[in-house]
């Protein structure tokens, strides 16, 4: 960059120096070198780690669109901004744990095939605000016999942690989904919601879940919401307040 010393002022490109004029200085600067080209890009070397990882990590970018509508319904009512992102990244994950090819070349599919690949999705959360753990005080673990969680009562009081004073009443409710990921094809079920008030009282709670007729793999969700309930109008609480989380993995590889 220069400064432009002249009788009079000039404006535009010549020869490569561009003219122009910042606060109150005439000044000239010499148009720089342009950056990597495509071509470049493809054909050095120098590039590979970047492209390989690109490829990778566009392929479970791909997958994550199929991913996210396995629970879709619950999502929509408890997620974060971050959650696309954070799908990404867990996706990602997942594909790092296929040993058997060389980078540039992992799948998600295969990541799939190991055992601590499918470990990886138990507990993802769709609001990381509000993890399970801060919003139920007490521990589930879902049961792919009765296809339900293991808690057949519930203190609502005690055993929710209640977003103060916002709300009156809990919404619970179970999804169970078959993945297909290399066909990118998925089946889910919803059981009906249970609304609870909040009262201190013991409840009873039975979900009622149709089968999955696929063996892929299977995975289960879990949501809590909250609303406030004026006479006959119900108004939902933000879903920044709700949590949706995989409770539940089942995978057949050794089937």
């Amino acid at each position: 960059m220069a400064k432009v010393i002249s009788k009079f002022k000039l404006r535009g490109t010549l020869g490569g120096i561009t003219f122009y004029k910042s606060c109150d200085q005439e000044l000239a600067r010499e148009k720089g070198t342009p950056g990597v080209t495509k071509k470049q890009f493809a054909l050095n070397s120098a590039f590979d780690p970047i492209r390989k990882h690109s490829k990778e990590f566009g392929s479970c970018s791909k997958k994550s669109c199929v991913f996210r509508q396995l629970a879709k319904p619950l999502y929509d009512k408890a997620k974060d901004v971050s959650f696309a992102g954070r799908v990404n990244q867990l996706l990602f994950e997942i594909l790092e744990e296929d040993v058997h090819h060389p980078r540039g070349e992992r799948s998600l599919s295969n990541g799939l095939l190991t055992k601590d690949g499918v470990s990886f999705l138990l507990h993802f959360e769709g609001n990381k605000l509000r993890p399970l753990d801060k919003v139920l005080s007490v521990p589930i673990v879902f049961d792919w016999n009765t296809f339900s969680i293991t808690l057949s009562q519930l203190n609502v009081m005690r055993d929710i942690v209640w977003p103060d004073p916002e709300a009156n009443q809990v919404h619970l409710q179970l999804g169970i989904a078959n993945w297909n990921c290399d066909l990118d094809t998925y089946e889910h079920y919803f059981s009906d919601e249970i609304v609870l008030d909040r009262e201190d009282k013991l409840v009873s709670l039975s979900f009622s879940l149709a089968p999955l007729s696929n063996q892929d793999l299977w995975l289960a969700f879990f949501y809590i919401g909250f609303s406030n309930k004026q006479r006959k109008k119900v108004k939902f609480l933000p879903r920044k307040w709700n949590t949706v989380t995989i409770v539940g993995v089942k995978d057949f590889i050794d089937a």
